[in-house]
């Protein structure tokens, strides 16, 4: 008898991956909240075709199985495990060092650490964080796998008024390693969250400290008036530390081949990281990518000589010491005679010292707004 798949409507979420994928297989039925998938009648002669494996993982809900016996791994993500050496000793020295394990860390591998609220009307917020470690197993040690938790993949799909978030550990060799070995470690998992309205739009940010911020919106005026409290590093970042270093507040922080991350704390949103970022990896407050400027190209501020007045100001500010006073020509040595000089080169058109000019003697020519209070409490007298 041939083998079969089958779908389990209980745990089916319409979320259409396998019937896109593999269309000689399955279908989609019904409409609405009834919509579901299943396997088709007389899909028998097309099984020989695919790998069994990668048809049941393509399910984050796992509600695919298959009659007969699954290969150990999906087509194009096969890992050859191997045993590093000395590691018997290390995992002898983690047993005798007494280390126990955040909790939170391991709710985190089940989905757990999440927070949802409505924000404003018709805006709701997700905020979910990742496990940023592995368990501490016997076969983390003996693969040498160490102790960060890779990224998780996410999709997210919409039935009705109930979003789904599904998750799935990205590394392949972590999977077969580990997930599929312990108990404590799944290689997957769903949130289902209940709304009062369809969704109209999902707008949504996985930063490199695993916490995944989500904004769903149940009408389009809400997701219209939205944006995001600061600039974010996409997973295109290579970890080539540029915007580290340009960044004017050091809100930039990660290290070599990691996901750089943007603390929305420090950000004041003046895009001069993604200017400088050679792999378009950064987005703005809009959620568009900010577009890069040849290094040759970026403006730097430029001082308009007779509206300057020697206050200072943009000297204080300036994060780069790139500016300095000097005595203009021929002048003494009072406020009104003293003139601001840049440094083209240690510039990085960061614009703060235009933005805390009042007599507009000093720009960075270059299209970019802060919010209109940004840096007049540095202003002597500011409330």
């Amino acid at each position: 008898m041939a083998d079969t798949f089958a779908v389990d409507p209980q745990k089916c979420i319409a979320c259409d991956a396998c019937a896109n994928e593999f269309t000689n297989i399955f279908e989609m039925y019904g409409v609405g909240d009834e919509r579901k998938a299943r396997a088709r009648k007389g899909h028998e002669p097309f099984v020989p075709s695919v790998n069994p494996r990668k048809v049941v993982d393509i399910c984050p809900t796992e509600a695919i199985s298959f009659s007969g016996e699954l290969p150990p791994a999906a087509e194009g993500e096969e890992v050859k495990l191997v045993a590093v050496e000395g590691w018997e000793e290390d995992w002898d020295k983690f047993l005798k060092s007494g280390y126990e394990e955040d909790p939170a860390e391991f709710d985190r591998r089940y989905g757990r650490d999440y927070k949802f609220a409505e924000v404003a009307p018709g805006h709701f917020e997700l905020r979910l964080q990742f496990a940023r470690s592995l368990p501490p197993t016997r076969d983390r040690f003996k693969y040498g796998l160490g102790a960060a938790m890779p990224h998780y993949e996410t999709m997210t799909t919409v039935v009705g008024r109930r979003l789904y978030l599904s998750a799935k550990v990205g590394d392949a060799k972590v999977r077969a390693a580990l997930c599929n070995r312990s108990a404590a470690f799944p290689d997957r998992f769903t949130l289902a969250l209940d709304l009062p309205a369809a969704p109209a739009e999902v707008k949504e940010h996985l930063d490199g400290h695993g916490l995944l911020e989500m904004h769903v919106f149940t009408t389009r005026e809400a997701a219209a008036e939205f944006q995001w409290h600061s600039h974010f590093i996409t997973d295109l970042c290579t970890g080539c530390s540029v915007c580290e270093k340009v960044c004017p507040t050091n809100a930039i922080t990660g290290g070599s081949k990691e996901i750089f991350y943007i603390d929305p704390k420090l950000c004041i949103n003046c895009s001069v990281c993604g200017i400088y970022c050679p792999f378009d990896a950064i987005t703005g407050r809009d959620g568009e990518i900010v577009q890069r400027i040849k290094p040759k190209e970026i403006p730097k501020a430029e001082v308009i000589e007779e509206l300057c007045t020697g206050c200072t100001y943009c000297v204080d500010v300036c994060p780069f010491d790139c500016i300095e006073m000097v005595p203009r020509e021929g002048e003494g040595g009072h406020m009104s005679d003293m003139l601001a000089v840049v440094d083209k080169k240690a510039c990085v058109s960061c614009k703060l010292c235009e933005q805390v000019c009042m007599k507009n003697a000093i720009i960075v020519p270059r299209e970019h707004q802060f919010e209109p209070d940004l840096g007049w409490s540095f202003q002597a007298g500011a409330v």
